[in-house]
């Protein structure tokens, strides 16, 4: 997932979100016209997130956002990654342990575009710690969907400061072989992250459960 392409796709989400490009608006050039790789790339990134959709004659086309598809994507994500976090836990090597404990110390003291960065490289090493690669596969192409809309994260510090919180037990969780107890926190923490973001950005109208 190339990250110029999701930041320009996070861009085109927010100004979907903010009204700036209405439902129905074209998103790529009519008629004949170069190859932009680039924006190819966004485009599909934001027709993966349910805000726009490809039509063969018509373009790509800004859609209203459908909050029962995207509650679905973060609760499969929620229950994928819990069960990587529980396999992390019993198949993790030392230096997996070692390496996630110094990254989950790093993102103690960083503000929050690197600590969502941060937050994404450990998940994906979560995943790899399961050594289960079709796990893996299926876990990231869900992340790659729902990405472009993870920096609607709202700013309060309090939301930080359980973020860390809960990236922190996650990670103890693991080091300490309890696959149960990771997995609850990891479930825990998507369904936490898919309220935030879906109310943040006004697309869920009622409480996931």
């Amino acid at each position: 997932m190339s990250l110029d392409a999701t930041l320009l796709a996070e861009q085109i989400i927010q100004a979907i979100l903010e009204g700036s490009l209405a439902p129905g608006t074209r998103l790529d050039p009519p008629g004949p016209h170069p190859a932009d790789a680039l924006m190819d790339a966004a485009l599909d990134q934001v027709c993966a997130c349910g805000m726009a959709e490809r039509h063969p004659d018509l373009g790509v086309r800004v859609i209203v956002p459908d909050p029962v598809l995207l509650l679905d994507r973060f609760e499969a994500l929620g229950e994928i990654s819990g069960l990587c976090a529980s396999l992390a836990a019993r198949r993790a090597s030392s230096s997996d342990m070692i390496a996630i404990e110094e990254l989950v110390g790093q993102m103690q003291d960083v503000g929050p575009d690197a600590y969502r960065r941060m937050g994404l490289d450990l998940h994906d090493r979560i995943c790899r710690m399961t050594k289960n690669a079709e796990l893996g596969r299926v876990c990231a192409d869900l992340r790659s969907r729902l990405a472009p809309i993870w920096p609607l994260w709202p700013e309060q510090a309090e939301y930080w400061r359980r973020a860390r919180h809960e990236h922190r037990a996650l990670v103890e969780a693991i080091c300490a072989r309890n696959e149960a107890q990771a997995g609850i926190i990891m479930r825990g923490h998507l369904r936490a992250i898919a309220r935030e973001v879906l109310f943040t950005a006004g697309i869920c109208p009622t409480d996931p459960v």
